[in-house]
């Protein structure tokens, strides 16, 4: 009796043991996506489809490609966007597109709807079924704006992209620590974001030092290094465990009962909650 009442406490303690293993989220055993940015700076003629290659002989996942800045020549579009996006998804890459802007220069809302105007005049492309959300790099301010005039031109930059392309193309914010801390209020929070976290942790384990006003990260710039052949570029990593990386690939608005399995399964990613904001306007 001592014996087999031992080897069924046995059993039950590995059974017990086993339930907990399979009940973990599979999402928390799964790696990070990680991927670049890239502009003219790695090739005025677009970055070659060798280097795409070796990035997903490396492991990149996805890439996203400056396409505009501001308005006013020269430099408000860095045409190396149409053949970096073509190489990378040529490559295997899931690609998406993004604006620097330029809120130091027209610090109004009227100026943040006219830049994303301007974007999606040039690179609305790129914003369509199977691409990734499309992106507003936030990395100037002008010395006048508060954090709430900075913000509502956040928002208002948001909001015509999302209204020009639909709610499945709302653009996630790229910005900084300090930025992210200290030039925006909490009317960010619901919006998505990828932050630049420069400080020497792992990828696949670590974490930003902070999301200041946002109320997670998506997307985390960690490194600036050598991937792909090339000596200097951005290097990124993707909150996989939080949300899938294809929960950032546009899908279109169901138009009828019979979509496909296919966008169906895109579509359940994009099922997040979003907090809701105040339309600027």
């Amino acid at each position: 009796m001592t014996g087999t009442t031992s080897r069924n406490a046995r059993c039950v303690f590995l059974s017990q043991i086993l339930i907990v293993i399979l009940a973990a989220p599979i999402a928390a055993l799964a790696a990070r996506d990680l991927g670049v940015d890239v502009s003219h700076f790695q090739g005025e003629t677009g970055m070659p489809q060798a280097n795409w290659d070796q990035l997903a002989a490396e492991g990149r996942t996805f890439a996203f490609a400056k396409a505009t800045e501001g308005l006013s020549p020269p430099g408000n579009i860095d045409f190396t966007w149409p053949t970096n996006v073509q190489r990378a998804q040529s490559a295997g890459l899931l690609a998406g597109v993004y604006h620097f802007a330029r809120p130091d220069n027209r610090p109004n809302v009227v100026g943040a709807r006219a830049e994303a105007d301007h974007f999606v005049a040039t690179a609305g492309a790129a914003m369509n079924n199977g691409s990734l959300r499309p992106v507003l790099d936030l990395e100037r301010a002008a010395a006048t704006q508060t954090p709430a005039d900075l913000t509502d031109w956040v928002l208002a930059f948001v909001n015509e992209v999302t209204l020009l392309k639909g709610p499945g193309a709302e653009p996630i914010v790229y910005c900084d620590t300090f930025f992210a801390s200290s030039k925006l209020d909490s009317r960010v929070a619901g919006l998505d974001l990828w932050i630049r976290s420069v400080n020497g942790q792992n990828p696949q384990t670590g974490q930003p030092t902070t999301t200041g006003q946002f109320s997670d990260w998506m997307f985390w710039q960690y490194a600036v290094g050598a991937a792909g052949g090339i000596g200097s570029i951005d290097l990124n990593v993707q909150h996989s465990e939080a949300h899938p990386l294809s929960s950032f690939v546009v899908v279109p608005e169901p138009a009828t009962a019979t979509m496909t399995a296919a966008v169906l399964v895109l579509a359940l990613g994009t099922c997040r909650r979003r907090s809701s904001r105040a339309i600027v306007q």
